[in-house]
């Protein structure tokens, strides 16, 4: 029983202890002038949502092939997302997608710098939002709302030119595209099912979507959203990510292919994935469509390029 009664102070003592391990996130500043972002992904919003002379450090990656707005971060500092060498900056702000690792923002805030952690986006309605979201927190509100307005405008221009339905004629040049099916409204990536758009559907040409590596996406993700909103039928329709489907490509071709390519890497002769199989270089009788890596690395507005870059080569005019 003593035993007892004097380990219980040391047991209240370390719940007090677990308890202060997660502090309260600290509040930003209303206009954030010493800003570090800790990965690419938060680079993007950064440097398009906040002046030059605010940013105190970007990522290493902010200039690599994959980010989006590397022109932007010529000549700017970078820092790696390591704790010691954040905290000596002094930064008033920190701005994170994953950068730092899962408890970077705990730690952050128990060293007394807000963190503004960027929220994840599954599709283009959660694009718009993280936009908006990021730059109200920012103290850009109205900047974010002018580019959130630009992506309504993009999206609307796709889908206006998706809204004739293609009846095919005896004399049409196989060559030339098909015309695409109606388009949702922004946000929606189940594919948009409305009234009378059946037979468009059907009429729709098929794309494969591939990365480097070797794998595409499926229905439920970001990339499929963008595959319909220019005007095609995903040619993976299972769910999620996946293997490339070399077995199906073996008796069934896709109409096209949109390969995306993150950087000078992707070029190296001695790397090999599915996408480099026989069956890809003669998966589609009409050239791969070349989608560049930064449109697609992250969820932001940029996603948008990629959106066109497809519609155009299916001969829509943007």
């Amino acid at each position: 029983m003593r035993t007892c009664l004097l380990m219980l102070p040391l047991a209240l003592t370390a719940c007090s202890l677990g308890k202060a391990a997660t502090p309260a996130p600290v509040d930003p500043p209303v206009r954030a002038m010493r800003i570090v972002s800790l990965d690419y992904c938060a680079d993007q919003y950064v440097l398009k949502l906040v002046d030059r002379q605010r940013i105190l450090a970007l990522s290493p990656d902010a200039t690599r092939d994959f980010s989006y707005m590397r022109e932007a971060a010529r000549g700017m500092p970078k820092v790696a997302p390591r704790a010691e060498d954040v905290l000596v900056l002094k930064p008033d702000l920190i701005v994170r997608s994953y950068g730092g690792g899962a408890d970077a923002g705990a730690f952050f805030a128990r060293a007394g710098v807000p963190v503004l952690q960027l929220g994840y986006a599954e599709d283009l309605a959660g694009v718009r939002r993280v936009l908006v979201e990021t730059a109200e927190q920012l103290g850009e509100r109205a900047r974010g709302e002018r580019i959130a307005k630009g992506m309504d405008a993009r999206v609307a221009r796709l889908s206006e030119r998706a809204s004739s339905p293609f009846v095919p004629s005896v004399s049409r040049d196989p060559a030339e595209p098909l015309r695409p099916r109606p388009s949702t409204s922004l946000g929606t990536n189940g594919g948009g099912m409305n009234n009378g758009t059946v037979s468009t559907i059907a009429s729709q040409p098929t794309l494969l979507y591939a990365t480097p590596g070797g794998v595409t996406s499926g229905p439920g993700s970001l990339i499929h959203e963008l595959i319909e909103l220019a005007g095609y039928r995903n040619f993976q329709t299972e769910p999620g990510w996946h293997p490339l489907p070399l077995e199906r490509l073996a008796y069934e071709k896709p109409d096209r292919v949109a390969m995306a390519w993150f950087g000078r890497r992707d070029y190296n002769p001695d790397r090999w994935s599915a996408a480099r199989h026989p069956l890809m270089r003669t998966a589609s009788a009409h050239p791969v469509i070349g989608l560049k890596g930064a449109w697609t690395a992250c969820g932001g507005w940029f996603v948008l390029d990629a959106a066109e870059a497809m519609a155009r080569a299916r001969g829509a005019q943007l």
